[in-house]
């Protein structure tokens, strides 16, 4: 198996280096030189290298340490640490009022995360930009501070182009009058906007004649061209309607019933007739038919296919009666309360009051204190906080007594409206240790991405898709992104164009996410970083989905596996960004094996063993860890990627359960064909 090191207790542990250096603070890019004295050994330093004196250029602030080694198992404590703070400002953070403008339209970006000076490409200076553009731009902006200069801000791109326009479809092309049609709009990324004024993807309709649709496309104030016309052709039963067309009442009463006016010479009809005041059918019902009024009233026959015929007018005479019974008393006032339509998001209720007999002027009522907007039988509603915390409304209406004092009486009803359940859709991001790889000459680092999409709703998600802007991650920091590579759960569609840059962002185009279930994909991307002006990567995604109403769900990636994971329902409050550090531009050209700069023993699947990367099979490893006080922790003289952080050397300052403290800690790694590597590590859980 080879050479054991020697034991660490034969020696006399030699004492710690003392660090002096060239500066305490300075601007990214600068250099330091530190200098390590009173060590009678090799000195190794906490950033790997070795030697009385190094050279460093820290791109963050940073803490430096060193050890005295006399030889391998035989070390100092750490040295006192030497810190580096640079003094840099971090980049601004930049964002756009808009993403895709109309040409000559203005668009303002604003910078934050600077509390110096931002100098914008221009050589303006302000915490905002505003301009008209002509073409499609890409901005950055650096933030001065204390004379020292930021890096350049990731790259924000404004694209100048018209919308597309969309295509729309409809459910169905021939109904009858007033049955509901679906109508769907597809291949806008902003607003669509039909011609009726409403919006949304989806659009249920219940046309009472043959009618035309279109829709635009709206971003911004950018409106793409209309969409081609979608027509829905309305029927009518070929059927005629026989009725007796004159209908009068019968004493003592002062009403008459409308459905006399109905013979048996209509075999071909259904049952189901529909009475209204108007000669269309969406005219308003008439209340009561059983107990009308002088007038002229419509009766509209229905076929089995649920097409109606051309409505009939019947006439109603009323002749007056001796000891006649009030036609309030024949017809009392009823009401109900019908929920035409609920937008919870955008807090606006409609309702109708189904009033019937001798109700007249209804009156609205809430237990919230929000706002009616219209008064009568049809109503808007505006939602008030209370009613938006407490997730219900009491709505109550009333009609008033028809005879005032007389022996009738008006009629009041009440129904809750409670929020609908939402449908949540959240997402996680989390990345695997960096791994070195050679391709030709060049040495890249391959970062693999795990993004978790999670339905948290009661229904099931469609056109779920996820966005990834790698520009904004990595180009805006001087690093080349050489290859990429989606997979994904089965289910969902990878966009097989999918660059990460510009416009195209999109790495998962469509499928659908059941609710309470989860869906992974994996972004694996190689970078170049040789140009690399910052060592910090940090990265973001989004993902969408279309739930049952046609509303669209959207949420913000958060570091880790879970994408809530305070567990409060809500992932929308977890967006923290996926960091990743690299502690080496420039690997050591000949390595071919990678050893992490630490590893978090948590148990959460992520990192929680000391994992040894492309170690050839006919190898075997001896790897020593010590704390800082230069004593050995931990010892495997045939290591296999096991380590979970726990100690098996000297005095025990951890149990199984806990394992040692985080911390920094040095280790030497020796392979059996001679290789050796000293190190420090980082320990955290």
């Amino acid at each position: 198996m080879g050479s054991s090191y020697p034991l660490a207790d034969t020696c006399q542990n030699p004492a710690p280096p003392v660090i002096t250096g060239s500066a305490k603070a300075i601007c990214r890019n600068e250099y330091v030189t530190l200098s390590a004295t009173g060590c009678v050994g090799t000195v190794v330093w906490s950033n790997g290298e070795t030697g009385a004196a190094i050279q460093v250029q820290p791109q963050q602030t940073t803490k430096y340490t060193a050890i005295c080694r006399a030889r391998p198992g035989c070390i100092s404590c750490f040295a006192e640490v030497w810190k580096i703070t640079v003094n840099t400002p971090g980049a601004p953070i930049i964002a756009s009022s808009a993403k895709i403008i109309c040409a000559n339209d203005a668009v303002t970006l604003t910078a934050t995360n600077c509390a110096g000076a931002v100098h914008w490409p221009d050589q303006t200076t302000g915490s905002g930009w505003t301009g008209k553009l002509q073409q499609t731009t890409t901005f950055q902006a650096t933030c001065e501070q204390n004379n020292c200069v930021s890096n350049p801000s990731a790259v924000v791109s404004v694209q100048v182009a018209a919308p597309t326009t969309p295509l729309v479809s409809a459910g169905k092309g021939d109904v009858c009058a007033g049955q509901p049609v679906r109508l769907t709009a597809s291949g806008c990324v902003g607003t669509i906007r039909w011609t009726d004024g409403s919006e949304g993807l989806v659009k249920i309709v219940t046309p009472y004649q043959t009618t035309n649709y279109r829709a635009v496309c709206q971003i911004g104030s950018c409106r793409s061209d209309s969409s081609e016309i979608i027509s829905v052709v309305v029927r009518t039963a070929d059927q005629k309607l026989t009725l007796v067309t004159t209908v009068s009442n019968g004493c003592p009463f002062q009403t008459a019933d409308l459905s006399k006016a109905i013979t048996e010479k209509n075999p071909a009809l259904s049952p189901y007739y529909q009475f209204r005041t108007g000669p269309v059918l969406n005219a308003p019902d008439v209340q009561s038919p059983g107990a009308v009024v002088a007038g002229i009233y419509y009766i509209f026959g229905r076929n089995t296919e649920g097409c109606y015929t051309d409505p009939v007018a019947v006439t109603v005479n009323i002749t007056p009666c001796q000891n006649a019974i009030p036609p309030c008393l024949s017809n009392p006032a009823t009401v109900a309360i019908r929920l035409d339509s609920l937008d919870w998001v955008k807090g606006i209720i409609r309702l109708t009051a189904q009033v019937g007999g001798s109700a007249s002027k209804p009156t609205w009522q809430s237990d919230g204190g929000g706002l009616f907007a219209d008064t009568g039988l049809m109503t808007r509603y505006f939602l008030s906080e209370t009613d938006r915390q407490r997730g219900s409304t009491l709505f109550t209406i009333s009609v008033p007594d028809p005879d005032g004092n007389g022996s009738c009486v008006g009629a009041s009803v009440q129904r809750t409206i409670t929020a609908p359940s939402r449908e949540i859709v959240g997402l996680s991001k989390k990345v695997s240790e960096p791994v070195w790889i050679t391709e030709g000459d060049t040495r890249l680092v391959e970062l693999t991405y795990q993004l978790t999409a999670v339905n948290l709703g009661a229904h099931n998600l469609a056109n779920v898709q996820i966005a990834d802007d790698l520009d904004a991650a990595f180009s805006g920091s001087g690093a080349l992104v050489r290859s990429i590579n989606v997979r994904a759960d089965s289910g969902l569609t990878v966009n097989s164009a999918y660059t990460g840059r510009g416009v195209d962002t999109t790495l998962l185009s469509g499928g659908n996410l059941m609710a309470g279930k989860k869906s992974r994909v994996w972004l694996t991307v190689r970078l170049d970083v040789s140009q690399a002006i910052t060592l910090t990567f940090i990265n973001k995604a989004t993902v969408q989905g279309i739930d049952t109403n046609g509303t669209i769900c959207r949420d913000r990636s958060t570091n880790g596996a879970e994408a809530d994971p305070d567990q409060n329902g809500n992932p929308g409050d977890n967006d923290e960004p996926t960091l990743v550090t690299l502690h080496s531009l420039r690997p050591e050209e000949g390595e071919t094996v990678f050893i992490p700069e630490g590893f978090s023993p948590n148990g959460d699947g992520i990192n929680d063993r000391f994992v040894i990367q492309r170690l050839p099979s006919d190898l075997t490893v001896q790897m020593e860890v010590y704390n800082r006080w230069g004593h050995l922790v931990y010892q495997n003289l045939n290591y296999k990627n096991d380590w979970v952080g726990t100690d098996n050397q000297g005095i025990k300052v951890s149990n199984a359960k806990e394992g040692l403290p985080d911390g920094t800690y040095y280790y030497q790694i020796r392979l059996s064909d001679g290789r050796e590597y000293i190190r420090f590590l980082t320990l955290a859980r």
